[in-house]
């Protein structure tokens, strides 16, 4: 377990070295996407920030704060809605217009709901999605959208000016560990849609995708985080979509088990102090690093975190982390897959294209 006080240590070193860096946050307005978002603006040096949410409107207050933490940042709102590739695809190149390098790519956005892909609805507009749980104009389940596409559009779209930066970092806020089976023969689940089941998909692709990634980008750090019990609200926000027969059950739990689950539930700010040592830390090497320190120094005591995949003592750049910043055991299905080809199956089977020509 990384100690929150080996996190604060790292993130004053941080702000102590001066070094100014780049970053997109998507999914930064809210919960550990905010959190992490606002660590970043108070302790690095003139930092640019590209903040990528529905709403510019609804996010100004947050623009205000992060501006006045640091008055030498830029940060820059870019208004799109990002479930439909193409939003993601015009941010992407809107971006590749401004800057040459990326330091740092955080995702953490996030769409729990009981409801399913139970219709199409045309999205073309920030804030379309704010109530529906449908399958986009593109073909593509909302919330694998939003879990695993859109995540790793962004990721595959910058990777040209990450790999420019000398030490790239890539973290998603998921469910890293979290892997389970799932069905290759239905990763879009056409068939048999239920929530558990596009939990599994989402997490289990991303990793994958990562790893196979790693692959071709090995001075790149990829980062797949479980953050487990954050007060984000998130769990209130799922008990609300529900409908029918699990209405009253949901009801019930959003009353009297949601309000036990806080008790447990770590702050945003603390959450966010782990996701800037995350972005940050040299913890976290990619494969072939291009520096001697990829990243800031470790704490007294602190070691290099183990990779998800190592061979012949070498790690692959990619680190699936539970809530404590720590690697944790394979989930079991992942040695399979791995032994299989998955990862290359998963990433060859992404429906960008398809969905691109449907906008």
């Amino acid at each position: 377990m990384v100690n929150i006080k080996d996190v604060r240590i790292s993130n004053a070193s941080l702000r102590e070295s001066k070094n100014s860096l780049t970053a997109v946050f998507v999914g930064g307005t809210s919960g550990i996407g905010m959190g992490t978002l606002k660590q970043f603006a108070k302790n690095v040096h003139a930092p640019k920030v590209y903040i990528v949410g529905r709403s510019k409107k609804a996010a100004q207050s947050l623009l205000d704060e992060l501006s006045s933490s640091n008055p030498q940042g830029t940060f820059v709102f870019l208004e799109t809605e990002i479930g439909l590739m193409k939003n993601v695809d015009k941010v992407c190149e809107d971006i590749k217009t401004r800057e040459k390098k990326i330091d740092l790519l955080f995702m953490s956005p996030g769409y729990l709901s009981f409801e399913g892909r139970n219709g199409e609805k045309t999205l073309n507009s920030p804030g379309n999605f704010a109530n529906s749980m449908l399958e986009t104009s593109e073909g593509i389940d909302l919330s694998l959208s939003i879990r695993y596409y859109a995540r790793l559009r962004f990721t595959y779209n910058l990777l040209p000016l990450l790999t420019e930066s000398p030490s790239p970092r890539v973290v998603a806020i998921l469910a890293g560990g979290q892997e389970a089976e799932i069905d290759f023969n239905d990763l879009e689940m056409k068939n048999n849609f239920n929530g558990f089941k596009a939990a599994a998909n989402g997490a289990t692709q991303h990793t994958l995708a990562f790893e196979e990634l790693a692959n071709s980008y090995p001075t790149v750090t990829f980062i797949h985080n479980y953050p487990g019990i954050v007060a984000t609200g998130v769990v209130d926000k799922l008990m609300t979509s529900a409908t029918g027969i699990w209405a009253i059950p949901a009801t019930i739990a959003r009353w009297l088990i949601v309000p036990i689950i806080s008790l447990f539930a770590a702050r945003v700010d603390v959450a966010g102090e782990r996701g800037l040592f995350l972005a940050t830390s040299a913890r976290y090497p990619p494969a072939q690093p291009k520096t001697d320190l990829s990243g800031v120094a470790l704490p007294k005591g602190v070691e290099v975190s183990k990779a998800s995949i190592v061979m012949d003592g070498k790690g692959n750049g990619v680190y699936l982390l539970n809530e404590s910043d720590e690697s944790g055991p394979d989930a079991p299905i992942m040695p399979k897959y791995r032994a299989e080809g998955k990862s290359k199956v998963v990433w060859e089977s992404t429906v960008w294209e398809r969905a691109l020509e449907r906008a």
